[in-house]
């Protein structure tokens, strides 16, 4: 649905450097965002990553800010946050926050998550003989835990610029990496 035009609402951009890719800092943005009611966008760059949103003051900006950086992702390290307001734009087709493809920026500089030690939920999908895809399977990971730099072939973090992209995933693994719901969404 579209959103009508609000007169009240201003445009931010938000640029956030430090360890914040492949570590689930994109679904934490957009969790934080639907949570607050805010439309906008998320995404990699192979600077850190890339925040639009659409809120009606400087208030919410700053408590969207505060949230991010209470809460974001255990393994993630926010170095800076980056803001300005940029006047109204109706950037996004719906009244949704959405999590877009990664793009290159002229500066291409962005820290590099180290490789993580298994998890406690990845741990417990390994041991699960239910669990067909992952029952004694040792390369299980998700964003809270697995290969990161020793993985890494360019930036932006995406599995296309990995090791893994020759990989093709099963079915159930790729809806998994594809839903911002999941643990394993990147």
């Amino acid at each position: 649905m579209k959103k009508t035009i609000n007169s009240n609402l201003k445009t931010y951009i938000l640029n956030i450097k430090g360890i914040v890719q492949g570590v689930g800092f994109r679904p934490f943005i957009w969790h934080t965002a639907k949570k607050l009611g805010l439309n906008g966008i998320v995404t990699n760059t192979t600077e850190g990553v890339f925040v639009k949103i659409n809120a009606s003051s400087d208030t919410e900006l700053l408590n969207f800010i505060r949230l991010i950086e209470k809460h974001k992702p255990a393994p993630s390290v926010i170095e800076k946050i980056e803001y300005e307001e940029i006047g109204y734009e109706d950037f996004n087709d719906s009244d949704d926050f959405i999590i877009t493809k990664s793009i290159e920026t002229s500066e291409k500089f962005q820290l590099i998550s180290p490789d993580l030690a298994t998890c406690s939920s990845c741990v417990y999908d390994i041991n699960d003989n239910k669990n067909l895809r992952r029952f004694n399977y040792p390369f299980t990971n998700c964003t809270n835990c697995g290969p990161r730099f020793t993985i890494i072939k360019r930036m932006p973090y995406d599995r296309i610029n990995t090791t893994m992209a020759e990989f093709k995933q099963c079915p159930g693994c790729q809806d998994e990496y594809d839903n911002p719901l999941d643990r394993r969404f990147h």
